[in-house]
Order: structure tokens, then C-alpha cells, then sequence
């Protein structure tokens, strides 16, 4: 969840079962998010328990695939309810001007743009399910316009897409089924720790701090993010790390896009540049393009650099290599594309720090002590036994750093930090239906049905 959150309280090992609120004291985000949190991994937990991995109600189970009636049309998917690892899944009936009911299919559904053409066949047909986290950009709606534009609370929206797999031929018992969620979750996909170190600064790359007998040396307290660019093992997977938790975005008004054989200046015109010095652009910052569709195919760019920013024309200049394809976006886009900016820096690797990749982002190190700033150490471990990691798209964890104790906030003690996996984004998978080829026919169901506590026999 890239907020504007003081940190992320919740942690499902603490067995909490409520947060109580207490008169005349501060209310922080972090409060109600953890009560938040916990109800809802109580409720999935428990309709997990009662379900199982996946099912949906008696006589009424949604997401029945059928027919297409051509194949650039696809499969449809059917109306109704499903539960995913206690998740509930919801694909609402819509319907005309005349009220007849508007199918969806493969290639029409709301969550997923753009999906992989359906070639050749069997399909095995699933579902892939997940949260995503939505501020006013992506849901104006959101925003309450009598405040006069500021925004308030984000959400958190699950995500359902029915996708294919290919060469698969009848339903997957368990173990086939365990196998091939482990190709697209993998089950090592990496290790983190994180702390502070003493070492010398030097003032020309960290002009910002106080002075250096502080752990951590940070003028203010933050939320570090570090997350996984591109999916990989060690030596191809990168990360880039935020000190704002992600946060500091800048909508796209216009970009011209396309692709340049040479290294070329990209400008790029936002609806504003930040409400201050601190949620704002300099000159050689990393920033990120997203869209909803990029978001919603698990997809990344390339970090960008700032290279020139007219305050006056709201407008940044990119620098971007030598034949990179960039969206294009205007007036008429409804992909709420955004610049999102992220804060490390080229800097001295015999120092500790991580090495600028090719893509803009950092190679991940495994076994070796990698600086962010002011102090702020991560470790990514290696793994100990089995696959070597496997890092995800999106992987992420946060690193709450207090000047109050000049420390960060994480499990474990100072001289031996805890190894977290990563927050998420997490998918949970069940498979729906296997298709003959793109557009049907259908030759088995997968879907289960709940055996509803009702149809028991009524008590005498």
C-alpha cells in the first residue's frame, strides 16, 4: 500500500483481536488501519477454514465459463460469487438500455486490460485474485470535493482476473495444482533485515542530516519502502527504495510516448509538482510511469531521471535511453497514468551502497549490507535451504525510522535483525475450467460448490 502512513502496526503473529481507542490521547492512521487489518484477516481466515482453498454457493456459483461466440471475442465469464482463500470474488450482472444482460469475457473484463491472446489450446482457465491499493488518482470519487481538493483516506480494492494456462487438459488435483501456483507465487521470494549502522557520511552526497553520532541520522521520522523492479533471482531482480512509503506521485496531464533510436530529453507535462519542498521534483531524481494498466498486468518501466523541471509550465524533462517504447497520454486518457518518485541515488558502491542498475533501479545483493541513507542498512538473505529466491514484481517492505530512538523499527534485536519475507502483494489462485481452445467449448468445470449449514436437516 503506497499512503502516506506513519507505519504498518498490523502483524497477525501478535494474536491481537481489537484496537481500544482511549479518551484525550492522539489518534494516529497506524490505529485504525491495525483494527482494520484485523477484522479482516479474521473474516478470511475463518471463511478460508469453513470453505477451503476455494468454492462457491450452493446452487449459485459464479464465474462459469462458457462459449465465445468468436474468437476475438473469448470465453464469457458468468455472474456470481467465489471465495479464494477466504477472499470474496464478485462479478456483478450488467445489463443494456433493454435490460438484457451484457455478458463478460476474457477479453472485456474490468480488472484485467489487454490480457495474453488465446492461441491454440487446452486452457486451464483460473482465477487470480489481490489487493490493490487505490488513492484519488486512480478513484476521483474518492475525494470529497466539498473540502475544496485535498484528500483524505485511500482504499484497498480486491482484484479479480481470469486468465489461461496453457497445455493443461483436465482439472489439477492438489499436488498438480501446488506445483503450478509455485511456478507463478514461488515460494522462496526473499528474505529482508534491516537496521542502522555508525559509518562516516560524506556531506557532499548527504547534505541533510544531524550530526553523526545518531544511528539514525534523519531529520524527521519516515516510512522507508523497498520494493521489488523486475522479477528475478539474484544479479536480474532490482529494487528501489522511497522514503515516503511510495507515496509521492504526480499525475500525467500529457506525453508525447513513442519509442527513439537515440537517447533523447522526454518532457512531461503534471497537474501540479508536490505541496511542498519535501513531496516535490529536483534535478536527478528516479521517477517511475504507471498507469492502471501497467499496474493491473504486473508490468514495470524503466526508472526515468530527472534531468530539468519547469516550475512555471508544470512541466519535467526525462532522460530516456536509446529505444525504450513510453506510453503516450493526453486529455483523453482515462488510464490515470503518474509519475511516482522514488529517492536513492548514484553513489559510491566501495562505500556500501547498492549499485545503479541498468533499468534505474538497484541490483539486489544477497549475504552483503546494502545503505540507503543516514544510516539505514538492509540485508537481503540468501536462501538457506531449498530454491534459490526467486524476487517478485512488487515485492515490498516497509522500515518505519524514529528519531526519536535513532533506530528503525524492526522484529528482533539491534545486533541480530530478524529475516521478514515481504508484505505482498500476495495472489491467491483457483482454477475455474478447462477450455478446448480460446473460445470453447468448455470440457470440465473446476469450480467447487460450498455445502451450505442450511440444508442440514431442520432440528425437531
Amino acid at each position: 500500500m503506497k499512503g502516506d502512513f506513519t507505519r504498518n502496526t498490523f502483524d497477525p503473529t501478535n494474536h491481537f483481536s481489537r484496537v481500544l481507542m482511549q479518551q484525550g490521547r492522539v489518534q494516529l492512521d497506524a490505529d485504525g488501519n491495525e483494527q482494520a487489518a484485523i477484522l479482516l484477516h479474521y473474516l478470511q481466515a475463518l471463511a478460508a477454514d469453513l470453505i477451503g482453498p476455494h468454492a462457491g454457493p450452493y446452487g449459485a456459483v459464479g464465474f462459469e465459463i462458457g462459449a465465445g461466440t468468436s474468437t476475438e471475442q473469448g470465453f464469457t465469464i458468468g455472474a456470481g460469487r467465489y471465495y479464494v482463500n477466504g477472499i470474496l470474488c464478485e462479478n456483478e450482472e450488467k445489463f443494456d438500455e433493454k435490460y438484457q444482460p451484457i455478458p463478460v469475457t476474457y477479453y472485456s473484463q474490468p480488472d484485467y486490460p489487454d490480457p495474453l491472446e488465446l492461441r491454440g489450446g487446452p486452457f486451464l482457465v483460473y482465477l487470480d485474485v489481490w489487493e490493490r491499493h487505490l488513492t484519488y488518482i486512480q478513484d476521483p470519487e474518492i475525494r470529497e470535493v466539498a473540502l475544496g481538493g485535498p484528500d483524505t483516506s485511500t482504499r484497498a480494492k480486491i482484484v479479480w482476473q481470469v486468465k489461461a494456462e496453457p497445455n493443461v487438459n483436465s482439472c489439477p488435483n492438489d499436488d498438480d495444482w501446488s506445483k503450478i501456483v509455485a511456478r507463478w507465487q514461488p515460494q522462496n521470494h526473499g528474505m529482508l533485515q534491516a537496521g542502522t549502522k555508525e559509518f562516516e557520511v560524506d556531506e557532499s552526497t548527504e547534505p541533510c542530516t544531524v550530526p553523526a553520532e545518531s544511528k539514525y541520522r534523519g531529520a524527521e521520522n519516515q516510512l522507508y519502502r523497498v520494493e521489488i523492479h523486475p522479477s528475478g533471482p539474484k544479479g536480474q531482480a532490482t529494487f528501489k527504495w522511497s522514503r515516503e512509503n511510495g507515496s509521492v506521485v504526480f499525475p500525467i496531464l500529457k506525453l508525447s510516448g513513442g519509442v527513439l533510436t537515440v537517447e533523447h530529453l522526454e518532457e512531461v507535462a503534471l497537474e501540479h509538482l508536490g505541496r511542498d519542498d519535501r513531496f516535490s521534483l529536483r534535478e536527478g531524481d528516479w521517477v517511475e510511469i504507471v498507469d492502471d494498466g501497467i499496474t493491473l498486468r504486473g508490468e514495470v518501466l524503466p526508472l526515468l531521471q530527472v534531468k530539468s523541471i519547469d516550475r512555471d509550465r508544470l512541466v519535467v524533462a526525462l532522460e530516456v535511453p536509446a529505444n525504450l517504447r513510453l506510453p503516450s497520454y493526453d486529455e483523453t486518457t482515462t488510464s490515470h497514468p503518474l509519475l511516482r518518485r522514488w529517492d536513492h541515488k548514484k553513489l559510491d558502491p566501495t562505500l556500501g551502497y547498492p549499485e545503479i542498475a541498468d533499468d534505474g533501479a538497484l541490483m539486489v545483493a544477497e549475504d552483503n549490507g546494502l545503505l540507503l541513507e543516514d544510516g539505514i542498512q538492509i540485508y537481503f538473505e540468501s536462501a538457506q535451504q531449498g530454491d534459490p529466491h526467486t524476487y517478485r514484481t512488487g515485492d515490498y517492505w516497509l522500515i518505519p525510522a524514529r528519531t526519536g530512538t535513532g533506530d528503525v523499527e524492526w522484529p528482533g534485536p539491534k545486533d541480530a535483525p530478524e529475516s521478514r519475507p515481504p508484505l505482498g502483494v500476495y495472489h491467491s489462485y483457483a482454477p475455474i475450467a478447462i477450455l478446448a481452445d480460446g473460445g470453447g467449448p468448455v470440457i470440465a468445470d473446476c469450480r467447487r460448490e460450498i455445502n451450505q449449514l442450511w440444508t442440514s436437516p431442520p432440528a425437531d
